[in-house]
C-alpha cells in the first residue's frame, strides 16, 4: 500500500490526517509532514478527514 500526498496538502497548517490516524502513519518533522508507509493498514480515515482531498491510497 502506498500513501500519496498531492500538492494540494498544506502540511503542518492542517494536520487532520496526523490527528486521526490510529496507526501513527503521519509525523511532523521541521514543519514537514512525513509518511511511514509501512505502518499504514489502509483504513482510509486520513482520506475521509482531509479537507483538501490531498491523500490517495495506491494498493
Amino acid at each position: 500500500m502506498n500513501i500519496i500526498i498531492s500538492g494540494d496538502c498544506i502540511g503542518y497548517k492542517c494536520l487532520e490526517c496526523l490527528d486521526i490516524c490510529p496507526m501513527l502513519v503521519f509525523d511532523l518533522s521541521d514543519k514537514t509532514l512525513e509518511v511511514n508507509q509501512d505502518k499504514c493498514v489502509g483504513c482510509t480515515q486520513c482520506i475521509q478527514v482531509c479537507p483538501y482531498d490531498a491523500i490517495t491510497l495506491e494498493y
